[in-house]
């Protein structure tokens, strides 16, 4: 079973966006990763303006790496609970993903995503996302193996770490390597308009 917004074999791949749009951005995310989180904070909005003007599709990719090296499974279950946003609508699903971020336990040691209730309790935060289907699908774990696969689909992108961003064929520098400083929208818009 697959949540709507998905493409890519295994549906694997979510999106925001004209998935017939000529140019992609490829932004690789973790939701219990701190740099994830600033990127997001920072950017989000922007990416979301773009793919709104039609300047490219958003194609999302996450990974599980905090799951696996320090345990839980806050960052699948999230990603599921995203899966079930993507069902109500393109809109719920980017306003959870902000909201989540915002909300990220911490520190990264935490596994309070790995909890339904707190899943449930930022969704209540987005306006129209909560309803006896969504919470259902979060709290029965529906999307649980999709997760499991996208997040096992990070490996083949040969990526270290999370957040990345691609433009195309372009890796774009939107965060330093200690996750720090993370790019301004205005110098995305910079970085876009010279890729």
């Amino acid at each position: 079973m697959l949540p709507a917004q998905t493409t890519g074999s295994g549906g694997t791949t979510l999106y925001y966006g004209d998935t017939g749009n000529a140019h992609r951005l490829q932004v690789f995310l973790e939701l219990r990763d701190r740099a994830s989180a600033h990127l997001a904070a920072s950017l989000l909005d922007t990416f979301r303006d773009g793919a709104d003007a039609g300047d490219f599709v958003i194609e999302f990719h996450f990974a599980a790496l905090m799951d696996d090296t320090v345990g839980g499974s806050g960052s699948r279950r999230a990603l599921a609970a995203l899966g079930a946003a993507a069902d109500v609508g393109a809109g719920p699903f980017m306003d959870y993903l902000g909201a989540l971020f915002a909300a990220q336990p911490f520190p990264p040691g935490d596994d309070g995503f790995g909890v339904p209730a707190k899943l449930l309790s930022v969704a209540g935060t987005v306006e129209g996302l909560r309803s006896p289907d969504f919470d259902a699908k979060v709290a029965q774990d529906v999307y649980n193996t999709w997760a499991a696969e996208v997040t096992g689909a990070f490996e083949s992108f040969g990526l270290l770490g999370t957040p990345a961003v691609r433009y195309d064929d372009t890796v774009l520098p939107v965060v330093n390597v200690d996750g720090t400083s993370v790019m301004t929208p205005r110098q995305f818009a910079e970085t876009l308009g010279s890729a």
